[in-house]
């Protein structure tokens, strides 16, 4: 299976477009944009493009080896831009109400404003442009039941990322030299031993340990914040974007990797 979508007329019909609350995609002659404009605090606001709302996790579209290839820009700087954007690969593993239903999976250029503070690697500020790899495996329906019911009690939310990690494979890399507001081509190249990150042809991250179980394409915009990692207590939250902000995409391509 292979994708090459230039927005020349619309998105690919395999995506599936979402929104909601103040959020929108405007398209234009090779150009889709993912707009949030006026959100509020505490509401979801969302634009997004994915392939992961349309099989089961254990069915979704991508596994290794393969490469993704972008073409984006965004409408602020890094620090300026509110809540988060990105795109990439991950699972999906949360509910509507915002419990985890699967160990956590990505491959993804992630973007979270100063607001957040997910910092899975030590020494890797917790927000930021990054190149990042997260996998968690897989694990049984009861296990992540009794973790999210134990995430929630007070002060127990570090004991559970603590022991979580023990079982987690992160990879980070911060792009402060990456201009957002400038169109670049973003490159990964995914093997079942390894993840390559490209930005305008050149490595920004070699990602031992990817994650080899199925995974669904997501690019999106929205105005989530959250705060997680070791030693912290975990918070999530809607954070309000008066501001008219955007991530275009002008090209997204999947294809096999030899």
């Amino acid at each position: 299976m292979a994708i090459h979508d230039t927005f020349e007329n619309g998105a690919h019909p395999s995506w599936v477009r979402f929104c909601i609350g103040h959020a929108d995609l405007e398209r234009a002659p090779g150009v889709l944009r993912f707009v949030v404009d006026g959100a509020q605090a505490g509401q979801l606001s969302d634009a997004e493009l994915d392939d992961h709302r349309t099989a089961p996790r254990e069915r979704l579209a991508w596994r290794p080896p393969l490469r993704l290839t972008v073409r984006a820009r965004m409408s602020h700087r890094a620090g300026e831009m509110l809540g988060t954007a990105g795109f990439g690969f991950w699972n999906d593993p949360f509910d509507w109400v915002g419990n985890v239903q699967t160990p956590p999976n990505a491959l993804w250029f992630f973007y979270g404003s100063p607001h957040s503070d997910m910092a899975f690697v030590p020494g890797v500020r917790g927000h930021g442009w990054k190149a990042a790899t997260l996998n968690a495996g897989r694990a049984d329906k009861l296990t992540m039941a009794l973790g999210n019911f134990v995430f929630k009690l007070p002060g127990l939310s570090k004991l559970v990322f603590n022991l979580a990690q023990t079982r987690i494979h992160a990879h980070e890399k911060i792009l402060d030299d990456v201009a957002l507001t400038e169109w670049h081509v973003y490159r990964l190249d995914w093997r079942a031993q390894e993840a390559i990150f490209f930005v305008d042809e050149v490595p920004v991250l070699r990602a031992p340990h990817p994650p080899t179980v199925p995974l669904g394409f997501v690019a999106w915009v929205d105005n989530n914040a959250a705060t997680m990692g070791p030693g912290r207590d975990f918070d999530f939250q809607r954070i309000a974007v008066p501001q008219r902000q955007w991530l275009e995409l002008a090209r997204v391509q999947i294809e096999p990797l030899a």
